[in-house]
């Protein structure tokens, strides 16, 4: 692609206009200056189109695509991505920013490994109170196969998708949009596998935690959030990926299944009663997608993770044993 930038940064944006100045700021001051940032508005109503103009005026890296309506995330970045140019893409979080060297240590990892197709970046988190602390999921792994990192990342026990990718891995593997809020999840993790090695760098992203933000209210969401797996199953299945990747997804749906019960018994007297009835019926229906046969032992043959004849014996498991585990150690503080 001749006159490509070296990396395109897509950044979905809606209603940040307390944020997206110091997340454009992070892009355009990066030490690597070869690149587009490109920011695509879904409709925004509190002014931020207005700072998003301003920055088309101040530097010609900038540019802005214009959505005709509230989409979501995920279907944001696609069209972001559609009329990029660069060698490599990545995401950013509209009230997210980057180290000023994060691309130039990503793109040199990129360098030292050619059948790299995905770098990470180190995650800090920036708390409301101003504090920054590392991740435990440092992403510092090195370089392991896309299978190893694809293996980590289920659950994001020690990878997370704040990643760089190749421009073919991103136009073969688009966002997923099953699920508006963490359908991204599945990208992540399918690009992970289709690459045969995965790199982490020095490079780190700040991740505001924002008490308004989708993923941290108390919300339906991070109950329906949890239907993304019967999606990643389907294109796993039209993959040919093996059976034992299956059983990976699977295994994580099924302990996602429980931890939404979890959930759901923690914060169901903040729920409407329309919204309690949602929750069981989405917890149910997810139960009953999951496909046990392909679940590890490990996973459902252990108190709260058994799968029981029916759905009444199954709430009536959790509701027992999560009873007795607060009342041994207490419920937790936000709740009280």
């Amino acid at each position: 692609m001749n006159n490509s930038p070296i990396v395109s940064i897509v950044v979905a944006v809606f209603n940040m206009k307390e944020h997206i100045r110091q997340c454009i700021d992070s892009v355009l001051g990066q030490s690597v200056q070869d690149i587009e940032l490109i920011l695509v508005d879904d409709v925004s109503t509190d002014g931020t189109d207005s700072i998003l103009k301003e920055y088309i005026q101040r530097d010609s890296r900038v540019k802005v695509v214009w959505q005709k309506e509230n989409a979501g995330a995920q279907v944001a970045r696609n069209a972001g991505i559609a009329v990029s140019r660069g060698r490599y893409i990545t995401t950013l979080d509209h009230d997210d920013f980057l180290h000023p060297q994060a691309i130039e240590y990503a793109i040199n990892a990129f360098g030292l490994h050619s059948d790299v197709h995905c770098v990470c970046f180190r995650e800090q988190r920036l708390l409301p109170s101003g504090e920054i602390i590392e991740h435990k999921q440092t992403n510092s792994f090195g370089l392991i196969t896309g299978e190893e990192a694809y293996r980590r990342s289920v659950d994001w026990h020690a990878i997370t998708g704040r990643m760089v990718v190749t421009r073919e891995l991103q136009m073969r593997i688009p966002f997923d949009n099953c699920e508006r809020v963490y359908g991204e999840d599945n990208t992540a993790q399918l690009q992970f596998l289709a690459s045969p090695m995965v790199a982490s760098c020095e490079g780190i992203y700040y991740h505001r935690l924002l008490h308004t933000s989708l993923s941290h209210q108390v919300s339906l969401n991070n109950i329906r959030g949890n239907t993304r797996f019967v999606s990643m199953r389907q294109q796993l299945i039209a993959s040919s990926y093996p059976e034992e990747i299956l059983r990976i997804n699977e295994s994580a749906f099924w302990k996602s299944i429980v931890g939404s019960y979890h959930y759901y018994y923690l914060h169901r007297k903040q729920f409407s009663k329309e919204a309690r009835k949602e929750a069981l019926m989405l917890i149910k229906t997810m139960r009953n997608q999951c496909l046990m046969h392909l679940v590890y032992p490990s996973c459902k043959y252990k108190p709260g993770r058994w799968y029981m004849p029916s759905w009444k014996l199954f709430t009536l498991q959790l509701e027992i044993l999560l009873a007795i585990k607060y009342l041994i150690k207490g419920y937790p503080s936000t709740l009280q």
